[in-house]
């Protein structure tokens, strides 16, 4: 169905900044400046999302194991229901985005909400600085800007994307993710200058009382911000086993991805 928007809000996750540098290029095509909602800190996650009838909402989160991560979730089906035009978007690190943009559009049809358009963009692998090298770059951002655009032009239409577009399989045969086990993310002491910026970032508090030094295994969700963020390289990954399973990753994953984008077939000529 047509949509009148008063409103476009971005929601997204993003330790890494991967994610929310492909949201904000998104947000650039929709030509509204938007308001943003953003679940990276447990702070936020505490507020309550309000949303108006007529009100756009881009939802961008990153893959976790083929999977969402399970905070993400927790937060979406607390959402009000209502039937309002949604974007679903999903960033993964060269590697495949498995189940988890079949698994967001689940859960925004679940709150009763129209996916008019749905992407799959790629980003640097949390893992790996090989994976997905320096990406989103130039060309990732435009074609988000462009996606952005395209969005814009469903609003008025009829037009929502169908799950069998995305399906992989059917919804009982979806994955469930679970942190690595051998993820182990070690101190470099001599280099660590106590300067809590991944106490800061930790979406999950994992650091025991707040000591950079110490991280909660129990809290830890393996996202890797400590790593990516860390401006003195102090830490990084440790387990012999873990580090062979990603250089298989790299192996395998050799040739850049493309993303992939769910629009209507008949966007005017200037969408690309």
């Amino acid at each position: 169905m047509a949509h009148q928007v008063i409103r476009n809000t971005i929601v997204y996750f993003s330790p890494t900044g991967t994610t929310r540098t492909v949201a904000k290029s998104i947000a650039q095509g929709l030509a509204i400046n938007p308001r943003e909602f953003d679940l990276t800190l447990s702070t936020e996650r505490t507020k309550t999302l309000l949303l108006d009838e007529a009100e756009f909402v881009l939802f961008a989160f990153p893959v976790y194991g083929g999977r969402l991560p399970g905070l993400v979730r927790e937060f979406l089906v607390q959402l009000p229901k209502g039937r309002r035009p949604v974007a679903a978007v999903v960033v993964y690190g060269n590697v495949g985005y498995g189940d988890a943009l079949l698994e967001l559009y689940d859960l925004c049809v679940n709150r009763d909400y129209e996916v008019k358009a749905a992407a799959a963009f790629v980003g640097e692998h949390s893992y790996s600085h090989v994976l997905g090298r320096d990406r989103p770059n130039s060309a990732d951002k435009e074609s988000a800007r462009v996606f952005g655009v395209g969005i814009r032009q469903t609003l008025f239409g009829n037009w929502a994307v169908a799950r069998e577009a995305l399906a992989r399989g059917p919804k009982s045969q979806l994955r469930n993710y679970g942190i690595p086990p051998s993820v182990n993310f070690a101190l470099r002491p001599h280099a660590c200058e106590a300067c809590r910026l991944c106490v800061r970032n930790c979406p999950v508090g994992a650091f025991q009382n707040g000591d950079p030094k110490i991280i909660d295994p129990g809290k830890c969700i393996a996202c890797a911000a400590c790593v990516k963020l860390c401006p003195h390289n102090a830490r990084t990954f440790a387990d012999d086993d873990f580090l062979d399973e990603v250089a298989m990753m790299v192996a395998s994953n050799a040739e850049a991805k493309r993303p992939a984008t769910f629009l209507p077939p008949n966007l005017p000529e200037y969408m690309g």
